[in-house]
């Protein structure tokens, strides 16, 4: 890998800051609004198993967290066939970015917040769909399969099979996303307690890293016409 161009999307430390979204946003919706907005599976699972539930809210909630992310995942997948250079992934992310900015002004309406925020994470989902932490692919909203990519690299170094040294490298990035998005939940989670919604800013800030490290990288390694 020393030898080889790593994109800027697919660095160790984008990485962090993708594993960190995905683990902190749903942690966020969910005890915000009891609903999921990057693991869709998750909320139809949670309308099987609460159908019984007498809050009509959650249920409209989570129903409208299903259509809004895939109308977001559907609109970015027609815009990535118009894009033109390597700056398309970060208006990508600017409907996410925005709505988790001015959410907290308008905390008294979940109905409205919910699908501007599955909307905007559609969008993301769709921009880093087919992710690398250098070489190795990664989702960056359910981490259970990062988890057991880690778990088999670990294996394989235990048992020395292979190429030691590529399960360990392997073992290591996988082991910075699932790391990242477990720090990113907790973190939420500890902020929800003093913050309330005004926590949703470290998912912000992410972002807005996130933004400024890719169009610096781009702007470094001159790919804004060929990372495409």
């Amino acid at each position: 890998m020393a030898d080889k161009l790593i994109l800027p999307q697919n660095t160790r430390l984008m990485g962090v800051f993708l594993g960190f979204v995905g683990g902190s946003l749903d942690v966020f919706c969910h005890i915000q609004y009891h609903s999921l907005v990057a693991t869709q599976t998750g909320n139809i699972l949670l309308l099987i198993s609460d159908w019984h539930d007498p809050n009509v809210i959650n249920t409209m909630l989570r129903f409208c967290s299903i259509i809004f992310f895939s109308l977001g995942f559907l609109f970015a997948l027609h815009m990535k066939e118009y894009r033109k250079t390597a700056y398309w992934r970060v208006k990508m992310l600017l409907p996410l970015f925005i709505g988790t900015l001015i959410l907290p002004f308008f905390s008294r309406f979940p109905l409205l917040e919910v699908p501007f925020i599955a909307f905007g994470t559609g969008m993301m989902m769709l921009t880093f769909t087919g992710s690398l932490i250098e070489d190795h692919p990664y989702v960056i909203f359910m981490t259970s399969g990062n988890y057991r990519k880690m778990l088999t690299a670990l294996y394989r170094i235990a048992r020395r099979e292979g190429n030691i040294q590529e399960y360990r490298r392997q073992a290591l990035n996988y082991g910075i996303v699932v790391g990242s998005f477990i720090v990113g939940a907790i973190s939420l989670a500890v902020l929800m307690h003093f913050l309330h919604e005004w926590s949703i800013w470290i998912i912000s800030l992410n972002l807005f890293l996130i933004m400024s490290y890719y169009i610096a990288r781009v702007k470094q390694l001159d790919l804004q016409d060929e990372n495409i």
